[in-house]
């Protein structure tokens, strides 16, 4: 990793940077450093040791690829802060399709799939210190290699374009994410919804989902709503659901 090349491309965006060849979360990290001084942050891993993914779940960090949080105050309400989620994860898309010259996919709700299989996940986090909310975001990329799960098939950058180079990827992602959050206001979310809809797997199909307690779910996937809510059509009733896996069989 050209840590100085990176860093330079960081701190030019308005982070403080900081490096880290192993930590245990580079989510947990940040959270520590806010509460110390209010600035914005940028960490990145060569491997975590206790890698926090969705719903609680463990992120499988090891050496070789992609693993940073950063942080900023946040700039829109707190019941619109999907808006963040949307964001990078469709970044993370389009930078994906730049490099590996594909179409990726999104899988609600931060899922970034190629091929069928998932090469990156983003998770958000909203800390209050001394009244002020902060934004943090997690960010996982598969770039040397990725888990073998046989129930969710992954993959990584490496293996769709050996040429890619990982200060190529966090540049192309930061350049372009921070010019949209810059940009971001309450006229533009429902463009930024709208691109992210038009790259979501199963849309306007049925599916399954597996919620919080367990139990399954059946019915037609009809849209997302900007607080993050997946709206699902169960035999003419609709619902909104907050949390909850989709279990297709396959991406």
């Amino acid at each position: 990793m050209k840590i100085n090349q990176i860093k330079k491309l960081i701190n030019n965006e308005g982070y403080n940077f900081i490096h880290y060849k192993t930590i245990n979360s580079t989510m947990n990290e940040i959270k520590k450093l806010i509460k110390k001084k209010k600035q914005n942050y940028f960490i990145i891993a060569d491997e975590q040791t206790g890698g926090i993914g969705r719903r609680g779940n463990i992120w499988y960090s090891p050496k070789g690829n992609i693993y940073f949080s950063f942080n900023q105050m946040m700039s829109v309400k707190i019941e619109e802060h999907f808006i963040y989620n949307v964001l990078t994860t469709l970044v993370i898309s389009k930078t994906v399709d730049m490099i590996c010259k594909i179409n990726s996919k999104i899988k609600w709700p931060n899922d970034v799939i190629v091929n069928g299989k998932k090469i990156s996940g983003v998770i958000t986090e909203i800390i209050k210190v001394n009244e002020v909310h902060y934004i943090i975001i997690g960010v996982g990329i598969n770039y040397e290699s990725s888990p073998n799960i046989p129930t969710n098939p992954t993959t990584y950058l490496k293996e769709i374009n050996s040429n890619i180079e990982m200060l190529d990827v966090i540049k192309l992602f930061m350049i372009d994410f921070v010019k949209k959050i810059n940009e971001i206001s309450n006229s533009t979310f429902e463009k930024i919804l709208n691109e992210y809809k038009r790259k979501l797997l199963y849309i306007d199909n049925y599916i399954n989902l597996e919620v919080e307690n367990s139990s399954n779910l059946k019915g037609r996937f009809e849209d997302v709503n900007l607080d993050g809510s997946l709206l699902i059509n169960i035999n003419g009733s609709k619902k909104n659901i907050y949390s909850a896996r989709i279990i297709n069989d396959s991406y």
